[in-house]
């Protein structure tokens, strides 16, 4: 419906309407004119040497962006892990880091859209003459519409926020898994390697003593089988040593790291610590409720003032946007339950969360102690090794009784080094869930 009214009478009577709504506080009636956020400037956005988060948070901040930037990563400052990580984030792509600034562009414009808007306007008459202008327009009420714009776009920008800490953290976790991974085929393949020479020496004896006729040909096949599964093991090992070390050389962009000889533990995060997969429900949720009112106010009237300023000013009060239908209340109660659902979903990740942490740190829990078993039967192998290897000097047993013994000997040794490492990257695991790999404040 549009009602015709001068130009100057009607823009005058918008302003005064919006003036005086401010004035009184009277937020229920939300003219779009006084509900404006600041939501960051352009400069800011345009600023590529600041850290991503921090220019997402600038303007109004956002509790879950002021979350993120705090976090702070469990590597200690200049160790081994810490290098790499660093190295990890100098080369990442940046595909979630320009998705992050496009949602902050995103939410700029959204934050100036309470302002009037401004085109041209050029049509052709039945006389044939041409009538041009500028066009403008300003809404005065839309039930809020706008203003779930700008609460969708800054939601929006939280969502990417999140996805973008994950992104760094999960690249963190994979260039220190490889890293680690790395170590750890190279100390099996060492043990693997000694071992085999070791065995050699026994398969050296056992023909010796196979040609004087003191063993049996059945002895000298069972050393050379185990020495022939040794040297699988360790070419296993270090090909796999070899993987690792050329994946991460890509993902560091060949970067010099120091060389990880010994599994080495992390400080754990704390447990109040909300993982990421919690906050990124949360922001998802907030962007769901965001978009229903959208949907809602869409389906609703607005009001608003148009004037064109031309050949022969004039301007008109238009009340127009969404029909109302039988099935309107149906459309509206099914964006509250999308809205619902995506809270359903925050309680769901919580519970998730939850219970992953627990799985974490009881399997934790239960690794150490196997170390610890496995560190005592170790210590119990070489000490039952070095008493079969005197009793085979002093010709009290055979020295297929001693193959035997420096087998399992070496067996353990690899249990435990399995180990050691399977602690170091479930502790890994652990700060990976709970966002706390990298520096919020460098991201």
């Amino acid at each position: 419906m549009r009602f015709r009214t001068p130009l100057c009478i009607a823009m005058s009577a918008a302003v005064c309407l919006s003036g005086c709504v401010g004035a009184q506080g009277l937020s229920d009636v939300k003219p779009v004119a006084f509900l404006k956020g600041d939501s960051g400037t352009l400069s800011e956005v345009k600023d590529s040497e600041a850290p991503s988060l921090t220019v997402a948070n600038s303007g109004e901040a956002s509790p879950i962006i002021t979350d993120l930037l705090n976090r702070r990563s469990v590597l200690a400052s200049g160790s081994a892990y810490d290098q790499v990580a660093q190295a990890v984030l100098s080369t990442s792509s940046g595909v979630a880091e320009a998705e992050l600034r496009a949602s902050k562009m995103r939410a700029v414009a959204r934050s100036k859209n309470w302002l009037p808007t401004i085109g041209p306007y050029i049509s052709l008459d039945s006389l044939g003459e041409l009538v041009a202008g500028l066009l403008v327009e300003v809404t005065l009420y839309d039930n809020g519409k706008r203003k779930a714009e700008r609460a969708f776009a800054a939601a929006d920008v939280e969502v990417s926020a999140v996805a973008l800490s994950q992104d760094m953290n999960d690249r963190v976790f994979d260039g220190l898994k490889l890293y680690i991974t790395t170590a750890e085929a190279r100390e099996k393949a060492s043990m693997a390697e000694r071992g085999l020479g070791r065995m050699r020496e026994f398969n050296r004896v056992v023909s010796e003593r196979v040609s004087g006729g003191a063993s049996s040909l059945s002895d000298q096949r069972v050393v050379r089988s185990i020495i022939s599964e040794m040297e699988h093991e360790a070419r296993t090992h270090r090909e796999a040593q070899q993987s690792a070390t050329a994946e991460l050389a890509t993902l560091t962009g060949g970067a010099n790291l120091p060389e990880l000889t010994q599994a080495t533990g992390l400080s754990l995060p704390p447990e109040s610590l909300t993982q990421l997969d919690v906050v990124r429900a949360e922001a998802e949720a907030k962007r769901a409720q965001a978009e229903g009112s959208l949907e809602r106010a869409s389906m609703l009237p607005t009001l608003g003032v148009t004037g064109f300023l031309g050949q022969g000013d004039e301007s008109s009060v238009d009340y127009k946007g969404g029909g109302l239908g039988l099935g309107t209340a149906a459309e509206m109660e099914a964006s509250r339950a999308r809205e619902a659902a995506a809270q359903a979903g925050v309680a769901k990740a919580r519970e998730s969360a939850a219970r992953k942490r627990a799985q974490l740190d009881n399997r934790l829990s239960a690794l150490k102690r196997q170390e610890r078993d496995s560190a005592d039967l170790v210590q119990q192998t070489r000490a039952n090794y070095r008493i079969f290897q005197d009793q085979f000097e002093a010709g009290q047993k055979s020295v297929m009784d001693v193959l035997s013994v420096y087998e399992q000997m070496i067996r353990e040794e690899l249990k435990h080094i399995d180990l050691k490492y399977e602690i170091a990257l479930t502790e890994l695991e652990i700060a990976r869930v709970s966002g706390a790999l990298a520096d919020g404040a460098s991201i």
